[in-house]
């Protein structure tokens, strides 16, 4: 995935979750945030070094989206939109392949189950419906990642639904879509979402696939790598600033 023309500024503030102001070749201009998220961790006022995509276009509010963050010298894609669309390339491109699952067939986007949306609905080697959920992740500390950064009612829905599918004889996999490229390991941000924890626990039990995979990623460019351990009974720490 590439984005067009990408400047590099520094994030100065946020005063709400979809705008950012950031300075840009000495002047301050106001961004659209592509993720609602909290990012305190990443946005740091006067320090984080940001990508702004240039999007300028009469409907638009603003002319830049941020889309990406410099951490330790390395960069975090913050776009929420970003996960699906690289999953989808990764498929086109023949180089979707999911740990224990294995190759996939005519992979279908925003796919309708019962009453819920899913992301995704294809079909294994193996010839077995599978149904797959993204989430995206960029909360990240020592080389652990968590999700999710915000409290989130949607995502244990959505793992319901995924548990549920199973039990009535599909597949399902939970796909964590780790936005960056130096993670160790992922687990859950228990702490932030007990809820989600237990519907995770209760939807491996059940045969829900839940796999992590990270990305390569550049300021203005974001790939689907390699997978990453997943490990929910780890305990995240988020970092003090």
């Amino acid at each position: 995935m590439h984005y067009g023309e990408v400047k590099r500024g520094t994030f100065i503030n946020r005063p709400n979750r979809f705008i950012a102001t950031c300075e840009l070749a000495g002047q301050r201009v106001v961004t659209h945030v592509k993720n609602t998220g909290r990012s305190k961790e990443l946005l740091i006022p006067g320090e984080t070094t940001v990508a702004l995509s240039y999007q300028p276009k009469p409907t638009r509010k603003t002319a830049y989206d941020l889309v990406a963050v410099q951490k330790r010298g390395q960069w975090v894609n913050i776009d929420s939109q970003a996960p699906n669309k690289i999953v989808l390339e990764a498929y086109s491109q023949g180089k979707l392949d999911l740990p224990g699952i294995g190759t996939l067939a005519q992979l279908k986007p925003e796919v309708v189950y019962d009453q819920s949306r899913l992301d995704f609905c294809s079909e294994t080697d193996s010839g077995e419906t599978l149904w797959i959920e993204v989430k995206g992740v960029t909360l990240e500390n020592d080389g652990v990642v968590a999700f999710p950064d915000a409290p989130t009612t949607r995502a244990v829905k959505h793992v319901h639904e995924l548990t549920r599918i199973v039990k009535e004889g599909q597949s399902a996999c939970l796909l964590f879509v780790v936005q960056l490229s130096f993670a160790d390991v992922m687990t859950i941000y228990q702490e932030r979402a007990p809820k989600l924890a237990v519907a995770i626990q209760e939807a491996r039990a059940a045969g829900v696939h839940v796999v992590a995979m990270d990305c390569q990623v550049t300021e203005d460019t974001l790939t689907l790598r390699r997978p990453v351990p997943f490990d929910s009974s780890l305990v995240f720490h988020e970092a003090i600033h």
